[in-house]
């Protein structure tokens, strides 16, 4: 079945922490404290313990919290280091206990997965990138320019007069870039397996946003808007005091995803509309009941698709009856410690069972805009570094169940490998009449060849049907960029290459093609651009 091309961002733990409250056997001081924490204000938990350090430094439950908060302030090393001493205490409570060993696997494997990393500070003094010297430093003047865009909007969208700072945080906040995704899984409580089945490439957990480097994948994926996404997930969850489910949560990141690009919304792809649709048609939604503990945890990539779409379109529902003020509505009531039930009905005066009625019935008469074809979408993991190099896209022919439009592909391929590319170009116009809707895959194929054959205007028409239907493609908004760029026209190249960029930022001619957009006009970004031309390209 055909399913959307996957950002799978998840924020995990917000229900640990409700247990991690539950279960410490604290005295008042030390629960006001794990409740800061819980809250996500790591600042205020901070101060809070240097008072009780103050008279009470040598007690092992107040040093377990000063090295969580350390842990949480991104000191990884003092953390262990405070933790592995607190531990020694035979005193500890068996809760105590094993939180706090859990803790210190945490900081000791999270010590040794980013030490070495660099760190570089945003412009506006709002983010913090850790990253390793090499490709991704590419990522961070971009990242930085997105995150600081979506910083001013999320402040402007869920702000509060009673507490400004929740949505607008004035301490920098930490964004880690890892390499790999079994460096994730070892920051993190997902397994690998986990991680490879549903997709997930990005956390926001213990005061800090983490993602894979798209480097990671075949293709990429939407880094800029799953960066988004995760700041997202970090204002709820301090807006919310950590009270707000997992689904709305989620809903509310989807919504939000896109916002250092403009407007809120506009977050499912064509594929995603077409997952939702057949999902309504064949009665097989995903109960939000189901979405908990965590996205990760559902069984395939397909159904965290759908489940992500459900969500989103239900906080779209929601937004369309009040706004952003009922959102905020929303959100304040759940801080409040209401269930979610009562809190639907405070911020939205109606049941939350009149609001999933009413939901479900835009559903049904919510339309594809257009019908998606049979290529299976979904996200590829590169092989680990050393192990045998995974398949190139322009090895992925395999991806193409129609065995005639198969047949055409690989033909095409080995004329173009031998230089007969008019040749070539007519084995793929075979492929992509025989397959009926765009494919990506062949439109890609098809649009380079015209590129070789310096037929811009061909390429274009191979290009853009399956560039509107996977928008996330980076090959085919590259080959789309550099299509128009050879036409003249620089404002679609610009929009094509930006796009490519968001996705797949590693391709030098994309950036160098930025370059030479930017110098026609001056752009502020030229010297951004530049410095990715030759830190990739190598001139």
């Amino acid at each position: 079945m055909r399913f959307a091309r996957l950002f799978l961002c998840v924020m995990l733990g917000w229900l640990l922490g409700v247990e991690a409250v539950s279960a410490r056997p604290l005295d008042p001081s030390l629960s006001r404290v794990s409740r800061l924490l819980f809250e996500s204000r790591i600042e205020e938990a901070d101060a809070a313990l240097r008072q009780l350090e103050a008279t009470r430094s040598t007690d092992s439950s107040v040093q377990l919290l000063r090295g969580e908060i350390q842990f949480q302030l991104g000191n990884y090393e003092e953390a262990a280091k405070v933790l592995r001493k607190a531990l020694t205490d035979p005193r500890l409570h068996p809760a105590e206990q094993n939180e706090g060993r859990a803790m210190l696997d945490l900081a000791t494997a999270t010590a040794d997965a980013t030490r070495g990393m660099e760190e570089k500070t945003s412009s506006s003094g709002h983010f913090v990138f850790r990253y390793r010297r090499g490709k991704d430093e590419v990522l961070v003047p971009y990242a930085s320019a997105a995150l600081d865009k979506a910083w001013s909007a999320l402040a402007q969208d869920f702000g509060d007069s009673s507490d400004p700072e929740a949505a607008a945080p004035t301490k920098p906040i930490r964004v880690e870039i890892y390499e790999e995704i079994a460096d994730l899984a070892r920051v993190s409580t997902l397994t690998l397996k986990e991680i490879e089945t549903s997709g997930t490439i990005a956390l926001c957990k213990w005061n800090r946003l983490m993602i894979v480097s798209p480097k990671a994948l075949l293709r990429g994926y939407p880094w800029l808007d799953t960066l988004t996404h995760e700041y997202t997930h970090y204002i709820v969850s301090r807006a919310g005091r950590g009270l707000v489910p997992l689904w709305i949560h989620e809903g509310l990141a989807k919504f939000e995803e896109r916002r250092w690009r403009g407007p809120a919304g506009g977050s499912l792809s064509p594929a995603m509309e077409q997952l939702l649709s057949t999902a309504v048609q064949k009665r097989r939604l995903i109960s939000f009941e189901k979405m908990s503990p965590s996205m990760a945890k559902l069984p395939s990539q397909e159904d965290t698709a759908l489940a992500f779409a459900e969500v989103y379109t239900f906080i779209e529902y929601l937004y369309g009856r009040a706004g952003y003020a009922g959102l905020r509505a929303l959100i304040k009531s759940l801080s409040d410690g209401l269930p979610e039930s009562k809190a639907m009905q405070t911020a939205f005066g109606v049941s939350f069972d009149e609001l999933d009625r009413a939901w479900r019935s835009a559903l049904r008469g919510r339309k594809p805009k257009s019908k998606i074809g049979p290529f299976a979408e979904k996200l590829r993991f590169r092989k680990p570094t050393g192990s045998k190099a995974a398949t190139s896209e322009d090895d992925e022919s395999g991806d193409i169940s129609d065995p005639k439009v198969r047949g055409y592909v690989r033909l095409g391929g080995l004329l173009r490998a031998r230089g007969r590319l008019h040749a070539a170009a007519f084995e793929y116009e075979k492929a992509a009449s025989q397959a009926g809707s765009p494919h990506p895959l062949v439109g890609l194929k098809l649009g380079r060849t015209y590129l070789d054959l310096n037929d811009p205007e061909r390429a274009i028409l191979a290009l853009e049907p399956a560039s509107e239907q996977y928008p996330d493609w980076a090959g085919l908004q590259a080959a789309l960029g550099s299509a128009y760029l050879r036409k003249g026209d620089l404002p679609k190249a610009e929009t094509a290459l930006d796009s490519a960029m968001a996705t797949s930022p590693f391709d030098p001619n994309v950036h160098c093609g930025l370059k030479a957009i930017y110098e026609q006009h001056k752009s502020p970004r030229l010297d951004q651009a530049t410095r990715a031309c030759s830190l990739l390209s190598g001139r």
